[in-house]
């Protein structure tokens, strides 16, 4: 009995102890958990702290990308507070107060600013984090839109090579023009005395030179869907005589709404002193040489008046306009474009067709005066010049070419007055955009 009793004390007593032992585990659970809730709530109140500040820091960005855009636009000495308060009045609108920005402009034509701003916190106070500090920046380039009165394509060349050049000519005067290449530019013995000159690539010498600028693109590449063509394969070529008509075996005639175009099969070389088409034409023509080219022959002064001059072919034959070369010998070519509007050419004084490339490089020599007003297009060919380059009437010259080098004398004007009332487009650029 002593026996029982004793085992049944001895369960009590360990039933006893293993009552504490769980009672105490209890314990240390609860102690844990509280433990291990510290961290869970400061990560949750973490992701909402970093929420509201990744919010925060969103808003300003867009705020600061928008004020730099504005200010850029604007591009005058007051950009600064043009910027500010775009800046300011976005944030008032989200009720956000933020220290002033710090904005900067340097030499390349960018804006560039910062901001910093700090969010208090609604939860990490509880671990010492009261506020969060939130950080934008951003960086905007203005690119100018093509005015220029030359611009050099240098199609498929770097940046470093130079496409124009301006080689210490006697006269260089550029009458409101910029001068522009999408490589590289040196004006080597005169400035120029353009605007502006850009460059792609790097720009030397020339008046108030910039560079790194961006890349035009050849808006003038579509204006080929307009060539039509009618000799096929012939070219017994025509020989103008002077005062007389574009009429003969090597010449088709075609009548189009607004305009007349006449098809020179092969050569059209030009002699004497009148204009091409016979008289001043009261209406607007288009002379198409296919597969050859313009030869103006010595001691000759070709005129022409709401004419556009476009060199097509099948890629076999030179596609030029030909100078006499030799020293002593002169001739000159004065161009002046159709006006009329909805006409496909106007502002187009000549044109060659982008699809040519075979021989179409052209070098004029000392005795050669070429004058233009509106478009003279030469996309794939380089022009070396020894003579004279200049305006008509107009006061509105765009020389676009695949390179240009001058050793002569270049006087060119441009106004976007005038080129407006000829109907010249241009390029109108990328105003502003964001870099970063």
């Amino acid at each position: 009995m002593v026996a029982t009793m004793a085992r049944k004390t001895l369960v009590q007593k360990l039933s006893n102890k293993l009552r504490s032992f769980r009672t105490a585990e209890r314990g240390n659970v609860v102690f844990t958990f509280a433990l291990a809730l510290i961290p869970i709530m400061t990560a949750v109140g973490a992701a909402v702290d970093y929420s509201r500040a990744n919010a925060a820091k969103s808003f300003m960005q867009s705020a600061l990308d928008t004020a730099l855009l504005a200010g850029a636009k604007d591009g005058s000495s007051k950009w600064k507070q043009v910027a500010l308060d775009v800046f300011n009045g976005n944030l008032a609108s989200k009720n956000m107060s933020v220290p002033t920005p710090t904005l900067t402009y340097d030499s390349n034509v960018t804006y560039s600013g910062s901001a910093k701003a700090s969010v208090l916190t609604s939860v990490l106070g509880v671990v010492g984090i009261h506020s969060l500090a939130v950080t934008v920046d951003s960086t905007a380039t203005a690119a100018e839109a093509d005015n220029s009165c030359i611009l050099t394509l240098d199609q498929g060349a770097p940046k470093s090579h130079v496409a124009l050049s301006l080689n210490g000519a006697p006269i260089v005067n550029l009458s409101g023009c910029s001068i522009r290449s999408n490589t590289s530019l040196d004006c080597n013995g005169h400035d120029g005395l353009a605007t502006k000159s850009w460059a792609s690539g790097t720009a030397i010498g020339c008046s108030v030179p910039k560079s790194n600028a961006p890349v035009v693109p050849d808006t003038y590449l579509d204006l080929a869907k307009n060539i039509t063509t009618k000799c096929g394969g012939s070219r017994p070529g025509f020989d103008w005589a002077p005062g007389s008509l574009l009429t003969g075996p090597g010449i088709i005639k075609v009548n189009v709404a607004g305009y007349v175009e006449y098809h020179i099969c092969g050569n059209l070389k030009l002699s004497g002193n009148n204009y091409l088409t016979g008289v001043a034409p009261a209406t607007d023509t288009i002379i198409v040489i296919e597969n050859g080219s313009l030869i103006i022959d010595d001691k000759a002064s070709i005129n022409t008046v709401k004419t556009t001059i476009v060199l097509t072919g099948n890629n076999l034959w030179p596609a030029k306009v030909e100078f006499p070369p030799g020293v002593g010998q002169k001739a000159s070519l004065t161009l002046s474009p159709p006006t009329t509007a909805g006409n496909p050419w106007q502002a187009v004084a000549l044109y060659l067709d982008p699809k040519l490339t075979k021989d179409v490089n052209n070098t004029w020599g000392p005795g050669a005066e070429f004058n233009a007003d509106g478009l003279v297009y030469l996309g794939n060919s380089y022009v070396v010049t020894d003579g004279n380059t200049a305006s008509s009437n107009s006061k509105c010259t765009k020389f676009v070419m695949n390179g240009f080098i001058t050793n002569g004398a270049v006087n060119l004007n441009f106004s976007q007055q005038n080129c407006a009332a000829v109907g010249l487009k241009q390029w109108g650029g990328i105003t502003v955009h964001l870099i970063k």
